[in-house]
């Protein structure tokens, strides 16, 4: 289902993504990439609040996931909380870095750069 998930989102079927997120979660509550691709689903249909929500449940769960920190930076962001949206986005940043994904990293880091 968590497949399916993302490629019903990358076609645009989000109710069908939320629909595969949650039975992925139902089957494996334990998978925090599950819930870090909800979240940008939610994003996406202008749910804000459950957007942060489900990253803050993918980072609980992986607290190294560097995409659920940027995620959830940018939705603080985008709320207005500039402090957290930083600290998030710093986060992201490190873990990117730590894990060798060094073009995550830049882009994170322009991105910081520009707030």
């Amino acid at each position: 289902y968590y497949n399916r998930g993302v490629v019903r989102s990358e076609l645009g079927d989000k109710p069908g993504a939320i629909d595969d997120f949650n039975l992925a979660i139902k089957i494996n509550p334990n998978d925090a990439n599950a819930y870090n691709n909800r979240g940008l689903v939610r994003y996406k249909l202008g749910d804000k609040p459950g957007a942060i929500d489900d990253y803050n449940l993918a980072i609980k769960i992986n607290p190294n996931l560097a995409q659920a920190y940027g995620n959830r930076g940018l939705v603080y962001y985008q709320l207005g909380d500039k402090q957290k949206a930083i600290e998030n986005l710093q986060r992201a940043a490190q873990l990117f870095l730590a894990q060798g994904d060094t073009a995550s990293y830049e882009q994170i880091m322009n991105l910081l750069k520009r707030l």
